[in-house]
């Protein structure tokens, strides 16, 4: 009896071990089956300068977050000039 109890107590305790790992597993696939966004990569110059190129590689969402960040940018610029700002 106490054999059996024993045996159904490492049982119950390896139980959630065994659904971990299987959990663990799926996501582990499921992460290889998304993939990555592609890299889209730009050459610019910097000002002033006409040999001198740089290379910057970015997603399209960065590409995105970079252009919605300079248009910011440009606007507040412009609101400040068009109230004689600093």
């Amino acid at each position: 009896m106490k054999q059996i109890m024993i045996g159904l107590a490492f049982a119950l305790m390896a139980t959630p071990v065994v659904a971990q790992q299987s959990a663990a597993t799926k996501t582990v696939t499921d992460k290889a089956a998304v993939k990555p966004e592609r890299m889209i990569c730009k050459r610019s110059s910097p000002a002033g300068s006409l040999i001198e190129t740089r290379r910057d590689c970015h997603t399209r969402a960065e590409w995105n977050q970079i252009a919605q960040t300079a248009r910011a940018t440009g606007q507040d610029m412009v609101d400040r000039a068009a109230i004689g700002g600093h």
